[in-house]
């Protein structure tokens, strides 16, 4: 067992485990869009930067020693994510009010965390139409491409569904890349060149209700859920999970 400090609380956790896996557990929030826990770290939303040690390292990926010293927050850490928070609403649409994900959009919460009411950046868009999956939906404009659905089918369901493919925006300046943060740079930068694909265009995506179950802004649905529902009015019933030994439990959202 190792001991850390995060923010001031001691922490106790297996040497070499994630710091963000560690804060999760302690009660002590990092944000983060694109890590689900205990899963395959990706590095695409970079939010979850800290100090640890005096030095910058991301929490999804830097491993805890003994006796160290971390620091979720500082002006530096603050400025960074609110940069990165307005790149992820570059082009993004401003629909909240009929997004399937609105009420428990990820999105939406980092923007209300950071307080994020100016935009700085500004790109030519691209077309991106809302493409049929068979039980999935899928709607670029909405992606953030955090690779949720990525990982959520290799670590959760065992297969390579979805793959990362060019996307054709345009490239940014150098004098976008001089004038900015470099975490929020990089952030953009893979914006604008990826999109998500299903990894055979003929898979029907039928078993990958996990995917779309972890993506953060509404982009990957259900397609029979699409514009029928909100979440706010939605109740979750508690099952237990048969194909878990240990009984864990899957929540049911229903609407009267």
């Amino acid at each position: 067992m190792a001991k850390i400090t995060i923010d001031g609380k001691a922490c106790e956790c297996d040497e070499g485990e994630y710091i963000l896996q560690v804060a999760r557990r302690c009660g002590v929030f990092i944000p983060a869009l694109c890590y689900l826990s205990g899963g395959t770290p990706t590095l695409a939303c970079r939010l979850c930067m800290v100090e640890a040690d005096g030095k910058r390292v991301y929490s999804c990926n830097a491993k805890a020693k003994d006796g160290m010293v971390i620091y979720s927050r500082s002006p530096e850490i603050d400025a960074e994510r609110e940069a990165i928070t307005q790149v992820y609403c570059i082009n993004h649409p401003m629909a909240c009010g009929v997004c399937d994900q609105s009420g428990e959009c990820e999105l939406q919460n980092l923007a209300h965390l950071m307080r994020t009411n100016t935009q700085s950046y500004a790109i030519r868009d691209t077309a991106r139409e809302v493409q049929d999956w068979g039980y999935l939906s899928y709607d670029p404009s909405l992606c953030i491409v955090c690779e949720r659905c990525i990982t959520a089918a290799k670590d959760r369901l065992g297969v390579d569904a979805f793959k990362l493919v060019p996307r054709g925006g345009d490239a940014l300046s150098k004098e976008q890349k001089d004038a900015m943060p470099k975490d929020a740079y990089a952030v953009w930068n893979k914006l604008q060149k990826s999109l998500i694909a299903r990894v055979n265009e003929n898979d029907d995506c039928v078993n990958y209700g996990e995917s779309a179950a972890v993506c953060p802004t509404g982009a990957l649905v259900e397609s029979a859920f699409k514009y029928v529902s909100n979440a706010w009015e939605l109740r979750q019933i508690p099952a237990s999970n048969p194909h878990s030994s240990d009984c864990e439990l899957l929540y049911y959202e229903i609407k009267r």
